[in-house]
């Protein structure tokens, strides 16, 4: 009864969140009901493990938060490559060559293969969602065709390049969890399982392009609106080339701050104007450089145009920016360790657990569980903790390669 009180609990705070602050949710709500959900945990296992000192409830919290804590500093660099990277000019470059190129025929091919590029660059659904959705789902209905077509190539790219990216948040954070398997390695494993689907799609893209995409389209006037505060040069896709060079070679955390540190060079060299116009001040052009390349890497790239539209696009970022993030990651995997470690999760999902004697129900076990938590909380990130607490030890009891849970 404890065990289902602590789930339900968190469960029902977290639909509350969303019911009332829909798209807003994740910018602070979303975190706060989920510090609700595990202060009430926390008192529900108190009166349920009496046995147990009460220093043993702090120190599973910590064993969870432990095991995420290379995730934490990893979305902090996130948010400076992302800001970063809207400061050189690398999105607008991206996209005023998608424009150019694109054609009613291939604009949702073309909104797919684009998303999932950036998805695994910046390995983060949400931020490559929210940074491509807006220009390809306005361009869609100038060129004849269905922007919500359009918004879904955005969102399948997306979180597929989210789910194979090396530097993605969700990805080291599964490693982590799990233990015993690289982010590279993740990356390789989620590339093999997630293609066939993400070729289907494209097919099926393709298929409504050439359906519905007679009409001709001038992405001549899309380009000529970016250049007006935007530098576009190939240049400006350095910092890209860079990002992918490091991740080979080093880290996930090293590969990202490169690129991010590397996107603020770019960006003094190509984009002197813009930065001049942000700093709006009179002092020498490298003290506002500096400032501009430090502002934008802790509170986020704010465009400041007179054109909405661009201002729109071209936002958001920054290590402040992510905090959030953080902070909901922290209280999942405090959430998670407490649950595993007191047994409680084990007591909610005992029929599953029973039900999962053999390798492959286990896999389907842990698969199962992982999709449930994340339909019923809405969250990823508390579905990775939860179900990577409740199954590592029973895969290692099964010898099963550690690959097998974190693609499960």
């Amino acid at each position: 009864m404890a065990s289902l009180s602590a789930l339900g609990v968190m469960v029902v705070a977290i639909l509350l969140a969303v019911a009332l602050f829909g798209g807003e949710v994740d910018s602070g709500p979303l975190q706060v009901a989920m510090t609700l959900g595990l202060a009430a945990a926390v008192l529900i296992a108190a009166g349920s493990t009496r046995g147990r000192p009460r220093e043993f409830l702090g120190e599973s919290m910590v064993g969870g938060i432990t095991s995420a804590i290379a995730t934490f500093f990893l979305i902090i660099v996130i948010g400076m490559l992302i800001s970063s990277l809207l400061l050189a000019g690398t999105i607008a470059t991206l996209l005023s060559y998608g424009a150019e190129l694109a054609t009613p025929t291939i604009l949702y091919p073309v909104a797919l293969i684009t998303a999932t590029l950036i998805g695994v660059i910046l390995g983060s659904s949400f931020t490559t969602v929210a940074g491509l959705g807006v220009p390809f789902v306005a361009l869609a209905p100038l060129m004849g065709l269905s922007p919500e077509v359009a918004a879904a190539a955005i969102v399948a790219g997306a979180f597929t390049g989210d789910g194979v990216a090396r530097v993605s948040d969700t990805v080291v954070l599964t490693t982590d969890m799990v233990g015993g398997v690289t982010p590279a390695r993740q990356s390789s494993i989620m590339a093999r399982l997630v293609a066939p689907g993400w070729v289907a799609t494209l097919a099926v893209m393709i298929y409504l392009g050439v359906r519905d995409g007679g009409g001709s389209f001038d992405g001549g006037a899309v380009t000529e609106v970016i250049e007006t505060e935007f530098t576009v040069s190939l240049l400006c896709l350095l910092p890209l080339l860079l990002l992918f060079i490091i991740s080979t070679k080093s880290s996930a955390f090293f590969a990202v701050l490169g690129g991010a540190l590397s996107a603020v060079v770019v960006a003094g060299v190509t984009q002197r104007d813009l930065i001049e116009r942000l700093a709006d001040d009179d002092r020498t052009y490298i003290v506002q450089w500096a400032e501009v390349s430090i502002e934008t890497l802790a509170n986020g790239f704010h465009l400041d145009s007179p054109i909405v539209e661009l201002n729109n696009v071209f936002f958001g970022g920054g290590a402040v920016g992510l905090l959030p993030t953080v902070w909901l990651i922290l209280v999942a995997s405090a959430y998670g360790g407490l649950m595993s470690r007191t047994g409680m999760l084990a007591v909610a999902i005992r029929p599953l657990l029973r039900w999962a004697r053999t390798s492959a129900r286990l896999v389907v076990a842990s698969a199962a569980t992982t999709t449930g938590f994340n339909l019923a909380m809405a969250d990823p990130y508390v579905a990775i903790i939860v179900s990577a607490e409740t199954y590592r030890d029973k895969f290692k009891a099964a010898r099963l390669e550690p690959v097998a849970q974190s693609a499960s």
